[in-house]
């Protein structure tokens, strides 16, 4: 399948070499810096570096837009695809009927529109195993469902139909698990590091834990909450935070601890 990018950032990286790596072609890479346009051509086959988002004479049949979702205002307006083109957003909370309307206003076009989400946080500079990696994929006609699992096909092996709002919920799902979670983290290591010790220290316990909830056996916490009842232990602690927002993140968590254990 012939397919174009909109955005040259770490998605458009992973996703336009493994979509080339199963076959694909991917023709044109566009980005506001024509400089990582070309970086990111330069480890594709055939793609050549579009400087504007006029793609009204591509030949490419599907077309991957990897841009901040706060970016879609100023770019869909000016985005031109071919008739019959399909317009795929790489987003998370992006809804499908706003974003139509952002493209094409009057609803004169004969695009169809849906969504390829994959289910991780990329980071630059790491290798990302898309096999691995979940994808949610959204559409509004069957047409445009077959081809997109069907490319979803190409680079994993877990694959889900959703619909927006399920998908919302997964985006925040995944931003408790990893971005805000890591938060935690970085609280534990400053508490550890003040006492020139390292992170390493309690890495069995973090491994514990993860192991016990994808087991779907999570550790119960009414043994810490019996902890927790003593009020002398909660104020010595409280005043070992020293970030405030953290602080009350501590006091809000020992409450959702406490009511848990009386469930």
């Amino acid at each position: 399948m012939k397919i174009s990018f909109i955005g040259a950032g770490n998605v458009a990286w992973h996703l336009s070499q493994a979509f080339e790596n199963a076959g694909n072609s991917v023709q044109e890479v566009f980005s506001r810096d024509p400089k990582k346009a070309k970086e990111l051509g330069s480890f594709l086959y055939n793609a050549r570096v579009q400087e504007h988002l006029d793609f009204s004479e591509s030949t490419s049949e599907v077309f991957f837009m990897c841009i901040p979702e706060s970016a879609y205002p100023q770019v869909l307006p000016e985005l031109l695809l071919p008739k019959y083109g399909i317009l795929v957003l790489v987003s998370g909370t992006a809804q499908l009927a706003e974003s139509m309307l952002l493209y094409d206003p009057l609803r004169e076009s004969m695009n169809q529109i849906g969504v390829f989400f994959p289910v991780q946080h990329v980071l630059t500079g790491r290798k990302l195993n898309l096999s691995n990696t979940p994808i949610c994929v959204e559409v509004l006609v069957e047409e445009t469902e077959t081809i997109l699992l069907a490319l979803a096909k190409d680079v994993s092996d877990a694959i889900y139909l959703v619909n927006g709002d399920e998908r919302k919920k997964i985006h925040l799902a995944m931003l408790m698990a990893g971005t805000f979670t890591q938060q935690l983290w970085n609280q534990a290591k400053e508490l550890l590091t003040s006492i020139e010790l390292e992170p390493q220290l309690i890495q069995g316990v973090v491994e514990n834990y993860m192991k016990s909830f994808f087991s779907n056996h999570p550790i119960s916490p009414a043994q810490e909450a019996a902890k927790l009842q003593d009020g002398r232990m909660v104020m010595d602690q409280q005043s070992l935070i020293d970030r405030p927002e953290m602080q009350e993140i501590y006091k809000q968590m020992l409450a959702l601890i406490k009511s848990q254990s009386l469930d």
